[in-house]
């Protein structure tokens, strides 16, 4: 089959697979879980629409966790690049209305599909992502691979002023006020001891963002004391996606804090010494 043909019958990323099919490409490719689960497709529109079987001749899918009752917002808006918490619309049986599906996304729960295998088939023309969620859906596949290495010195003094996560483990459960975290380090380098890093600290909400801005700043603030605990001098600030210009973001990197969730005398696990 054709990636034009796969591209016809409806198939995009983010596309998710009706039930039925959802259940026997899972046995086909060996996928073995203990949960409900909904196959959602990852691959990139343009790959799944290309002809040629030498270069694309996979479509990579996700099966995700189907049974989530709420959404962790430490695990939203690719905050976690090894678990992804989302959400899509179903369309109810007998009228237009639609209700939000919840569902958990792990970073190793994928397999590749040869194109052949959607021949006949179509996405279930009930479920859909909206454009913000698959957006984000494609920043976390990205994030995999993409997520800055920060200073080692700089993790150093994370992880040597908080060894057990104490504070960063109270940060995180904050973090649900925010959409993303972001951090300007100066200098970008490695420093000497005696030495201190000052940090820009950047704070994103959500362009509809209606909750409490006095628990946002709070949320930001918590992590800022993480860093000032490590000997950091932390300037923040908190704005809205749509307040930030594309020239300040490129300043920013993002702030992952399971990437200095180790001890730095312990060796890292293959994936972590991988990114």
């Amino acid at each position: 089959m054709t990636g034009r043909e796969l591209e016809k019958n409806g198939w995009r990323q983010g596309s998710i697979l009706n039930d039925d099919d959802a259940i026997e490409l899972a046995k086909n490719c060996g996928f073995q879980a203990d949960f409900k689960f909904y196959a959602v497709v990852s691959s990139q529109s343009c790959d799944i629409a290309n002809n040629n079987p030498e270069l694309e001749p996979y479509v990579e899918v996700y099966f995700a966790r189907a049974d989530l009752e709420a959404l962790d917002g430490n695990f939203e808006h690719n905050k976690n690049a090894r678990l992804l918490h989302t959400k899509f619309l179903q369309r109810t049986e007998g009228n237009d209305l639609s209700k939000e599906k919840f569902i958990e996304i792990k970073a190793f729960d994928k397999k590749f599909i040869p194109k052949d295998w959607f021949n006949g088939r179509s996405p279930d023309s009930r479920r859909a992502f909206e454009d913000y969620d698959v957006r984000n859906f494609s920043d976390w596949l990205a994030a995999r691979y993409s997520r800055p290495a920060l200073p080692s010195e700089f993790n150093r003094r994370l992880n040597e002023a908080d060894p057990k996560g104490v504070l960063r483990k109270k940060a995180k459960k904050a973090t649900n006020q925010l959409s993303g975290m972001y951090v300007e380090i100066h200098p970008f380098d490695e420093i000497g001891e005696e030495e201190r890093y000052r940090v820009n600290l950047l704070g994103t909400l959500v362009v509809d963002y209606d909750g409490d801005l006095d628990a946002a700043e709070s949320a930001l603030e918590s992590h800022a004391n993480v860093l000032r605990a490590a000997g950091m001098d932390v300037i923040c600030r908190l704005a809205k996606e749509d307040e930030i210009s594309i020239a300040l973001i490129r300043r920013f990197k993002r702030f992952y804090y399971d990437d200095l969730s180790f001890s730095v005398d312990a060796p890292l696990p293959a994936e972590a010494r991988q990114s």
